[in-house]
């Protein structure tokens, strides 16, 4: 059961003069203080009506989208942290212009929200897993009705931060127990604050179910050990499911005043690596989706055989050379050999643990071996799967 918040202003835990932007150190002025000015954003500022163009030409767009939701999210932020209410109204443009960018290029988009300055990172960020979830939606084949809500959900899945203090927010060592504590409230704080919002702002703004459940729950994990109400597996929703993994790819992807940013492949690496956390089966959809593969990832053919991704330095990461090593259907090992790109398509990555594989680190380390160079033959590959 949740504790009832109300946020009337900034008056209900600190004072005025201490609120800030998240990831800035600057003071925000107060209401009274700062009139409010805000400019419509109308099509040609979204790019709404473009034609597809070249990459180079979407990514320009994709530039000005950014620059556009960014600010419009920063004073979402003040709207909702000062009590004047949530308009979602100049929300919903912007969630048409991503949906739009991605539709005519899908990397545009993302590729520009990948460089984040640590002073607008929550606004940015923002952006990145609005732009990541309407992708996924689009890999899942999920109704192509429901890819608005699922993107405007992922703009407001971390608005409780504006709570969050900034010294918390960007403090380059370990937090402490009671600072994580703290941090974690975000996720409450951020639905009481769009349920209060909204409830100001009067039925105009009437926000879909989708986008409360994402910001409540994108920290849960399926294996229960997630935060605020410790949900499990299914309990989740697949739109929060689906939140959790692009928060944590673009988290791990981004730098941070605390940690140096890893790569695409690292932090799906990692999620892979991490059985229990995030679901399985979007996890698969998500790596089809962002088209990079890890060298040495375990990986689902089209086939229903497992392979490895191999080092192929002239290769393509979205269709990179495998080895298939095993087949599900027949349940038998296969000879070692190099599988050109595309012949049979990837349709994921699977996790050792599903699939037994005993000494999966060391059997990997000798497949990849094997077509380096380093092992004279296949017969010096053994393979335990049971």
């Amino acid at each position: 059961m949740h504790t009832k918040i109300r946020f009337t202003g900034a008056g209900d835990s600190l004072l005025q003069s201490e609120w800030r932007q998240p990831g800035t150190a600057n003071p925000i002025a107060p209401p009274a203080e700062r009139p409010v000015v805000r400019r419509t954003l109308g099509p040609a500022a979204l790019h709404l009506g473009a034609r597809k163009a070249s990459v180079a030409q979407e990514r320009n767009r994709a530039r000005d989208i950014v620059s556009a939701a960014k600010q419009e999210l920063a004073n979402t932020f003040e709207d909702v942290r000062f009590g004047r209410g949530l308009s979602v109204d100049k929300l919903w443009p912007l969630v048409s212009g991503i949906q739009a960018s991605i539709s005519r290029h899908p990397s545009a988009v993302l590729g520009v929200t990948r460089l984040k300055d640590r002073h607008e990172y929550t606004y940015v960020h923002s952006v990145a897993v609005c732009g990541l979830m309407i992708s996924l939606a689009r890999q899942m084949g999920l109704p192509p009705a429901s890819h608005h809500e699922i993107g405007l959900a992922g703009l407001l899945h971390d608005i409780g931060k504006a709570r969050v203090p900034t010294m918390l927010l960007d403090k380059p060592g370990p937090l402490t127990p009671d600072e994580k504590d703290i941090v974690r409230n975000h996720a409450l704080w951020g639905y009481e604050m769009l349920i209060e919002g909204q409830r100001d702002a009067g039925s105009n703004s009437r926000l879909p179910q989708i986008v409360l459940d994402v910001c409540l729950h994108h920290h849960e994990r399926v294996d229960g050990t997630g935060y605020p109400d410790r949900k499990r597996g299914e309990d989740i929703s697949i739109y929060a499911r689906m939140a959790a993994i692009c928060d944590m790819y673009d988290a791990m992807t981004s730098a941070r005043v605390y940690k140096a940013a890893s790569s695409p492949a690292e932090a799906l690496e990692y999620l892979a690596s991490n059985p229990g956390k995030v679901d399985a089966e979007i996890l698969r959809h998500f790596s089809v989706m962002i088209g990079i593969f890890p060298v040495g990832s375990l990986v689902r053919l089209r086939s229903d055989r497992l392979a490895v991704i191999l080092d192929d330095p002239e290769g393509d990461s979205i269709a990179p050379a495998v080895c298939p090593f095993f087949c599900i259907q027949t349940k038998q090992t296969l000879p070692l050999r190099r599988t050109a790109p595309g012949l049979d398509p990837i349709v994921g990555i699977e996790l050792p643990s599903r699939w037994n594989l005993s000494c999966w680190p060391e059997t990997r380390a000798a497949i990849l071996a094997q077509f380096s160079g380093e092992a004279a033959t296949a017969d010096s590959v053994m393979i335990d799967i049971n």
